[in-house]
C-alpha cells in the first residue's frame, strides 16, 4: 500500500503535469518581491508583471530608478537564488 503524499509534495507535481509550474514560479516572483528585495526597496517599488523573462517593476521616482539600476545585478542574483536561475533575465524599471 502506498503512503499518502502531503499537499506540499503533490501541488508541484500536479502543476508540472499540467504545464503550469513555470507560470506558478513566475507568479511567485511577483508575490514574493517584497521578501526578495527587503522592506526598503519594497516600499518604493511594485513588481507588476513577468513576461518572457523580463520583470517589470514600478518605482516611485527617477532617483529610485537610478539607484535600482545600480543594484540590478544583485537583485537578479537574489531572484535566481530564490526562484531558480533563468526565470528572470532582466528587470525594467518604470515610473
Amino acid at each position: 500500500m502506498a503512503h499518502p503524499l502531503s499537499l506540499q509534495h503533490m501541488i508541484p507535481e500536479v502543476l508540472k503535469e499540467f504545464g503550469l509550474d513555470k507560470k506558478a514560479r513566475s507568479y511567485s516572483v511577483i508575490t514574493g518581491w517584497a521578501e526578495t528585495v527587503g522592506d526598503r526597496i519594497a516600499n518604493a517599488t511594485t513588481a507588476e508583471k513577468l513576461d518572457k523573462g523580463i520583470l517589470t517593476v514600478r518605482v516611485k521616482n527617477p532617483v529610485w530608478r537610478y539607484e535600482l539600476t545600480m543594484q540590478k545585478t544583485a537583485i537578479l542574483e537574489k531572484i535566481a537564488l530564490e526562484f531558480g536561475p533563468g526565470l528572470v533575465r532582466d528587470i525594467v524599471w518604470k515610473i
